[in-house]
């Protein structure tokens, strides 16, 4: 039986393999995993959402949310849009729950000296090898990932993914943790992991509340003063604080978080330096972006619209010809101009950069091969030809071939040629010629007046 609350729409189905259930909401879908643990000698609850139109051909990096009772919905809603929105790429999202919390998740504070603080306790470390030995490799053998996953704890749990950072075997190359809170030789041990060379990089994001415990907030600032000091490159490191409380920090800060872990997807931050390069190649550069976000987060790297006008822009800032050049090759390739406006868009790009004569030419072919059912793109290359490039008389020739090739616009390019007349002294005839037409067959227009029609003829006249 269907129920409403509010207004999301609960349906329940069963999955193709093993005890599975979808639930499909009018915000996200996920599947419920029964998993069996020979750990826990249970059975435990396991969400898995996937992303809209997942696709078996496709790899897609895994978050995955301890505390999957308070976690895992946030996470999947703040996913789906920053990926919807392409800010982080399509991602598989999996909850792990917990039976009994206490048990499973308390951090080893040196209560039993018989455990050393840099080891997790009993119920703690059946939690690590159930990720490690049980529930990643479902998630492994069933879907099609990419190798980058996301470990994301809050409170204890989070002191529990910090340490993960420094234990044998890690899978995790992201860590969230909001609010932990570590002693002092964690802490130590935590920075000497930090320092050692890596295959691939690590992202870790730590946040913490104002209003929140003062040993969690004092455990930020510690590790916050080993971020600013780290040199090594392979780790990407960030505390932030909140004005937060214990419970709202996971609002106010998960979605910082969720984005510093793909800060090196669609990150150009570097181009904006290289443009000055002299021998900077445009088509190695976006190779050696797909390289990197290959490596980093396993996933083909395809550069969009957004990111190609960012990068057209800067390059235009610096005026760099050959830069633009190579960019109109790269939106050619990929599709991202207009198919009928593709000369006019280049056209535009050249005016802002100052290269009249190639903007010109892309205004001609825009005429010759593409849409120019419009006043609008005859006057731009006429304003060029006149303003920029002081050539009122090639100015007049190109209006007059225009009216030609489009003659609904034979009020306004006459109008054109008779102000053009007037105002160099030039060709007078022929700008009388041109205004008593304008007048005669005057219709109202967004480029003159009947008024201006006349005073313009008066000053022709004289």
């Amino acid at each position: 039986m269907n129920k409403i609350f509010a207004i999301v729409i609960l349906f329940l189905s069963i999955s193709s393999f093993g005890q599975s259930e979808i639930k499909d909401t009018l915000k996200y879908e996920y599947k419920v995993e029964k998993l069996k643990s020979d750990f826990f000698k249970d059975e435990r609850n396991v969400k898995i959402y996937l992303p809209p139109n997942y696709d078996k051909q496709q790899k897609y990096p895994v978050i995955y949310t301890l505390d999957g009772y308070e976690l895992f919905e946030i996470t999947t809603n703040y996913e789906n849009y920053l990926a919807k929105y392409n800010v982080l790429p399509n991602c598989i999202v999996v909850g792990i729950f917990h039976n009994d919390r206490n048990y499973e998740t308390t951090p080893n504070y040196g209560s039993d000296i018989n455990i050393p603080t840099n080891q997790f306790l009993e119920g703690s470390e059946k939690l690590r090898n159930h990720l490690y030995k049980e529930i990643i490799p479902l998630i492994n053998s069933n879907y099609s990932v990419s190798g980058f996953n996301v470990l994301i704890g809050h409170s204890n749990t989070a002191t529990l993914a910090s340490q993960i950072i420094s234990m044998p075997n890690n899978p995790f190359q992201g860590i969230i943790a909001i609010t932990p809170d570590l002693l002092k030789e964690q802490i130590e041990n935590l920075n000497k992991t930090l320092k050692e060379k890596r295959n691939k990089n690590l992202y870790y994001f730590v946040s913490s509340g104002t209003k929140d415990d003062k040993y969690r907030f004092a455990t930020g600032k510690k590790l916050d003063s080993i971020f600013k000091n780290n040199t090594n490159i392979g780790v990407k490191l960030k505390e932030e604080v909140y004005n937060a409380g214990h419970l709202d920090l996971v609002v106010k800060s998960l979605n910082d978080a969720l984005m510093f872990m793909f800060s090196d997807y669609r990150n150009y931050n570097d181009f904006e330096t290289k443009v000055n390069e002299n021998k900077l190649s445009v088509s190695d550069y976006l190779k050696d972006k797909s390289n990197s976000t290959l490596q980093n987060y396993g996933i083909e790297f395809n550069l969009d619209q957004d990111d190609f006008y960012y990068l057209l822009y800067l390059v235009i800032a610096e005026k760099n010809s050959n830069l633009l050049e190579q960019l109109f090759e790269v939106g050619e390739k990929n599709e991202f101009f207009a198919k009928d406006e593709a000369y006019s868009q280049k056209a535009q790009l050249y005016e802002d950069m100052g290269l009249y004569n190639d903007a010109l030419k892309n205004w001609k072919l825009q005429i010759e091969k593409g849409y120019n059912n419009n006043v609008f793109y005859y006057e731009r290359p006429f304003k060029i030809l006149y303003e920029k490039l002081n050539k009122p008389k090639e100015a007049i020739d190109f209006l007059e071939s225009s009216i030609k090739k489009y003659p609904k616009g034979k009020l306004i390019f006459s109008y054109f040629i008779a102000k053009v007349c007037a105002e160099k002294e030039m060709l007078r005839s022929k700008g009388l010629k041109n205004i008593d037409y304008c007048i005669k067959e005057f219709k109202e227009n967004r480029k003159f007046t009947l008024s201006e029609a006349k005073e313009l003829k008066t000053k022709l006249g004289k």
